[in-house]
């Protein structure tokens, strides 16, 4: 009972004072679903320490390590604004509606800064984009596609989208840079 109560009271602190209190909560742990997207390599925010080989089993067998990392559940990515972009995916296809944060406003919630952004999926999938290509391109952390959250299984739980077809000079711009599946995302 006493648990319920300072939680019920940091989450009413924290809708009163708005999002800093709220990013505070967020960075000390007291509220975490289950993380969706990890970013590692230069950030000055993050939210947990260096993997380990106990815990993170699939970074570990997927050679990836880190002295340190920023995690996103759902709800941390849906409290940064969000962005709504038309594209066809794939390239060609039925145009949809995506929705999630820009990548951009993803990576500076938590100090991330670089010339090279590698984004990875579940199924080992890994591409390098320029980190100003990615921005200037309008790249959306897309949690949605037509109002539903992606699953895993299909293109979730993130998909790194881009507005193809609302931008002229996207319009032949390849899938290469459209991950999806993504879990992880390192900045040098």
């Amino acid at each position: 009972m006493i648990r319920y109560f300072k939680i019920l009271t940091v989450a009413l602190l924290a809708f009163l004072s708005g999002p800093a209190l709220a990013e505070q909560v967020w960075r000390e742990g007291e509220f975490r679903g289950t993380v969706i997207l990890t970013i590692t390599g230069n950030v000055e925010l993050p939210t947990r320490e260096a993997s380990s080989e106990d815990v993170d089993k699939f970074f570990i067998y997927n050679e990836i390590t880190f002295d340190k990392a920023a995690q996103f559940d759902t709800a941390a990515l849906q409290a940064l604004p969000q962005a709504t972009v038309q594209a066809d995916f794939p390239k060609g296809g039925e145009v949809y509606s995506f929705e999630g944060p820009l990548l951009k406003d993803v990576l500076a919630s938590v100090g991330a800064t670089g010339e090279i952004v590698t984004i990875r999926a579940l199924d080992g999938y890994a591409v390098e984009i320029p980190l100003e290509a990615a921005f200037v391109n309008g790249a959306v952390v897309a949690l949605k596609r037509d109002g539903i959250p992606f699953a895993i299984g299909d293109f979730g739980p993130t998909h790194v989208v881009f507005p193809r077809a609302e931008r002229s000079d996207l319009a032949s711009m390849p899938d290469d840079w459209w991950v999806w599946s993504i879990y992880h995302i390192h900045v040098e």
